[in-house]
């Protein structure tokens, strides 16, 4: 019951792996689920309306559904600290179309990041003291 991702003619992968992510309408929760990143974009799976039973039913939810991926393009994104409520320990990836994914723990998933965009010649330009641009 999930979506299939499909690649851009041309694209190709640099990162697949599990992270936190913060899903959710009004009230967000904290969901660990596939994270990918491409040459072009930025892709996670979104739980939807499964988001709220996350919690309670963790395993059967990943078990039966992997949810329906959204990308965010890199070109223009921008990667800096964000905030849900009270909790500042979260990275926000926004790109230029005001689309925005929050994910858990700002310092290891911000050095997850630039491990996966430095070796393929994409960089973080630094544009104040906590927030990047992504660069080719």
């Amino acid at each position: 019951m999930a979506a299939k991702m499909e690649l851009n003619p041309g694209e190709s992968i640099l990162v697949d792996s599990k992270r936190y992510t913060l899903q959710g309408k009004k009230i967000k929760f904290p969901v660990y689920t596939r994270c990918v990143v491409t040459d072009q974009r930025f892709i996670y799976f979104h739980l939807g309306k499964m988001v709220p039973f996350h919690m309670q039913f963790g395993f059967l939810i990943r078990l039966m559904i992997k949810g329906k991926p959204v990308s965010l393009p890199l070109e223009g994104m921008k990667v800096g600290r964000g905030t849900y409520f009270k909790n500042t320990k979260i990275l926000e990836l926004k790109s230029i179309d005001g689309n925005s994914v929050l994910l858990d723990k700002f310092e290891k998933s911000l050095d997850w990041l630039k491990e996966a965009l430095m070796p393929n010649g994409i960089g973080l330009s630094q544009i104040s003291e906590e927030e990047w641009q992504i660069t080719r």
